[in-house]
């Protein structure tokens, strides 16, 4: 992969006015647009999301639906490697080089990077110690994904289900490719606001029940997404 390949940055937001302006920026920092697009495509936010995206990126709009929203996204985008980063994810300085850098190997087919979750209390801040490994079924979207636009159209993109689209996102790409991590010195971090709302305790458990009832118990992802929205998304 050429270093001088146009990363496009997808963004799907959904009342991310508290979120939005950091997240871009981080996406943005002093690369040139002609090496970085940063798309935000908004699902119907009623907080004035939309109006805080302008100068450095694009805003699109789509109908609501964190997989409409990036296979909306990646099919207006112009480069050849496609970067999928929630609107509570920020990336890391030197993001863009360590993405194509893990590319160059024609054998992977994509991956996501290692995440810091703020503000931490007690349990999140051991939980940030962690170093994960790259199996498909614990690489989230939070951690931000990254593929070749090529893998992602023979993939046939992200399922547009309310929930686990990630989930399958990876194991679609495990069963064409490798997948990788992103050295943890370079970790993306994420917003904790959904274990703060919940109970840390009670939401990493609910995570774990809920990626076992997907995965291993026939829960669909209709019935997983009614007990994993927050208020944010139920007050749409």
């Amino acid at each position: 992969m050429q270093d001088s390949a146009l990363v496009s940055v997808i963004i799907p937001a959904l009342n991310e006015a508290e979120n939005i302006q950091q997240t871009v920026a981080a996406a943005r920092q002093t690369y040139a647009p002609e090496a970085v697009e940063i798309i935000v495509v908004d699902g119907g936010s009623t907080d004035g999301t939309g109006d805080l995206v302008a100068p450095i990126a694009t805003l699109l709009q789509s109908p609501r639906g964190r997989a409409v929203q990036m296979n909306y996204g990646a099919a207006a985008a112009g480069g050849p490697i496609l970067v999928f980063c929630h609107a509570d994810s920020r990336l890391p300085a030197g993001w863009r080089e360590a993405v194509l850098a893990a590319l160059r190997d024609p054998a992977v087919s994509g991956g996501t990077f290692q995440t810091l979750i703020l503000p931490p209390n007690w349990f999140l801040k051991i939980r940030n110690r962690w170093v994960m490994g790259a199996r498909w079924m614990f690489m989230y979207g939070d951690q931000v994904q990254f593929v070749r636009r090529e893998t992602f159209e023979q993939v046939g993109g992200f399922p547009e289900i309310p929930l686990m689209e990630d989930v399958e996102m990876m194991r679609a790409l495990h069963n064409v490719g490798r997948l990788v991590r992103i050295p943890s010195h370079l970790r993306v971090t994420t917003s904790s606001r959904r274990f703060i709302e919940r109970g840390v305790l009670r939401q990493t458990l609910l995570n774990v029940w809920n990626i076992a009832r997907y995965l291993y118990l026939g829960a669909t992802p209709e019935q997983i997404a009614r007990s994993y929205q927050s208020s944010r998304e139920r007050d749409v």
